[in-house]
């Protein structure tokens, strides 16, 4: 991966992302300041126009990483219950809508009373309340939009549940990595301890150098417990992720695997449509439709209500008479009805549903600064990591280096044998710094994945 970035390339393509995700509603008009000031800056602006890849994890090339997060798709609770939440929604856009047309039933009933035998009756009844200043349509679009911000609330469970899976796979990986490490360097103290043993019976070094190879084994012996216990608790980790029990993934996940890295060059332009098709970003906004929606509903019900009723009904002393056109009674009615005193409730209705709207309105700023912060912050962290890891691997190669001088300096009898161990220290520390950076990398790549909304 490869990623060059300025700070005003960053600053105008969030400028321009701000202009192009102001929320759009029914009946209100968003606050346009800031929207404003981003669309001066696009004259300027170089977007990337490549199209965004939702499935950004298979930008890391690893079919396993790819299969936890299908497999944590089709378990995992929140996904579920998220799953719920729109089967609610859709079913209250069903309610919702279902005002906006005639309602009809049918009845029929049988009595019996002493000496005048048994009567029958049948009828069907029809209403339907005329939308003459939108209400009903207000109520059914504030609905709709509630489904869409649903829809929207269960994609970014997928979205986090999906940077969750793949963050808790490159931490097993990172933790694996460094338990081999920690082994191979458990297995050179151990030589070195044996070699020293063998010098020091035959005269060639003291029992404290024997004894300094011994504590520095003991010492990173002491390591291994707790790496392996990183390693079992990223598994039970992704377990709880893919609704499994840690047992079910421990055989595909025993085998240890290079840190997960993204192939190809990172482009530094944000795409043009990158935080518009964020899933909270989309779902916030429609929670600003819906709730402008419902202001407009509140201001209509100020107004007067029509209703038209009729019914037409059968009734006879036998089951023949129902079928008789000349028994038929129809009846047809008109209404009117006008709020003319209520204690206020309508109109304080409409400052419940005015200050509603301005809460999701300030829920959609937080979330797209919160977005902008998520992305300026990950590549922050790609860019200094970019910087930091050739500067690791030239260190890692000498700290190589100079333990392997120091043993020969010890071994020609020109250095002392705490130069030996300082100089494994160092190669220690070294790789578990190398390491640590490509996991701290892959990390911040799935959070600027995530940021944006997927890959380009």
């Amino acid at each position: 991966m490869s990623l060059r970035l300025s700070p005003a390339v960053l600053t105008v393509s969030i400028c321009w992302t701000l202009a192009a995700c102001a929320p759009m509603t029914d009946t209100r008009q968003t606050p346009t300041a800031a929207v404003q000031m981003a669309n001066k800056a696009l004259a300027t602006v170089k977007t990337n126009r490549a199209p965004i890849q939702a499935a950004w994890w298979q930008k890391f090339n690893d079919p396993l990483m790819t299969a936890l997060i299908q497999e944590a798709w089709q378990a995992n609770p929140d996904l579920a219950s998220a799953q719920a939440s729109v089967k609610t929604a859709r079913a209250q856009g069903v309610i919702a809508g279902a005002s906006l047309f005639p309602s009809l039933a049918a009845s029929g009933s049988a009595r019996t009373a002493n000496g005048s035998g048994t009567s029958l009756s049948t009828g069907l009844d029809a209403g339907w309340e005329l939308d003459i200043f939108g209400a009903n349509r207000l109520a059914n679009a504030a609905a709709q939009s509630d489904f869409k911000a649903a829809e929207a609330s269960y994609e970014d469970v997928k979205a986090s549940l999906a940077a969750e899976v793949a963050s808790a796979y490159v931490n097993l990986r990172l933790a694996q990595a460094r338990l081999g490490v920690a082994q191979q360097n458990r297995q050179s103290r151990q030589e070195t301890a044996r070699l020293t043993g063998l010098r020091q019976q035959a005269g060639l070094s003291s029992g404290l150098e024997l004894e300094q190879s011994k504590l520095s084994l003991g010492q990173t012996q002491a390591q291994l417990p707790a790496l392996d216990g990183a390693v079992s608790r990223s598994k039970y980790a992704l377990a709880v992720l893919t609704g499994k029990t840690p047992e079910a993934l421990n055989q595909r996940l025993t085998v240890a695997k290079p840190i997960p890295n993204s192939t190809g060059r990172l482009k530094a332009e944000i795409p043009a449509n990158a935080l518009r098709q964020r899933p909270d970003l989309r779902a916030a906004e429609f929670r600003v439709a819906a709730a402008s929606a419902r202001v407009g509903e509140a201001k209509a019900n100020l107004n007067p209500s029509f209703n038209l009723s009729g019914s037409l009904s059968l009734s006879g002393k036998n089951l023949g008479d129902l079928f008789d056109i000349n028994s038929l009674v129809r009846s047809l009615l008109a209404s009117i009805s006008a709020p003319l005193f209520d204690g206020g409730r309508l109109k304080q209705q409409v400052v419940v549903r005015d200050a509603a709207y301005e809460q999701a309105v300030a829920a959609y700023q937080k979330t797209l600064l919160s977005a902008l912060q998520e992305v300026a912050n990950s590549f922050a962290t790609l860019a200094a990591l970019q910087k930091q890891q050739p500067i690791l691997v030239q260190n890692l190669q000498l700290a190589r280096s100079t333990e392997q001088l120091a043993r020969l300096s010890y071994d020609a009898g020109t250095a002392d044998f705490q130069n030996v161990l300082d100089a494994q220290r160092s190669v220690l520390s070294a790789q578990e710094s190398v390491l640590s950076a490509q996991a701290d990398s892959s990390l911040a790549l799935i959070s600027l994945y995530k940021a944006v909304g997927g890959a380009w």
